[in-house]
């Protein structure tokens, strides 16, 4: 009778998170050790948007709706409370602070004006 093998990865077995349209995220664990940093900047890019595009919308709604076109609103239009719009504020500002943290070793050094060759 066969053994089974317990030396394979945990998460190898795990189902890849999706979202409700069905499209995979990549993620820490489905990337090698050298693609880490970069698995994670693609999801806090993918939040960051998220982010923004709620805060627009819920600007939108807000726009349409002081400039009196409330019979033309979108109605995936939602305005969103002080405390929510606050909130996703601070979320998209420490994202975006993670996001740039993580990107710097990605970039290029900075060069001075002294440090260009003549």
């Amino acid at each position: 009778m066969a053994k089974p093998d317990h030396t394979a990865a945990a998460h190898a077995a795990a189902p890849r998170p999706t979202n409700p349209l069905s499209r995979p995220y990549w993620t820490r664990a489905e990337a090698t050790p050298d693609e880490h940093d970069a698995a994670t900047l693609a999801g806090l890019t993918i939040a960051i948007h998220a982010l923004a595009r709620v805060l627009t919308n819920s600007e939108a709604f807000r726009d349409q709706h002081a400039n009196s076109q409330s019979d033309t609103l979108d109605p995936g239009c939602n305005p969103l409370d002080a405390p929510t719009t606050e909130g996703l504020f601070a979320a998209l500002y420490f994202l975006s602070e993670q996001a740039e943290q993580l990107s710097q070793p990605l970039l290029p050094p900075q060069t001075h004006p002294g440090d260009l060759p003549y």
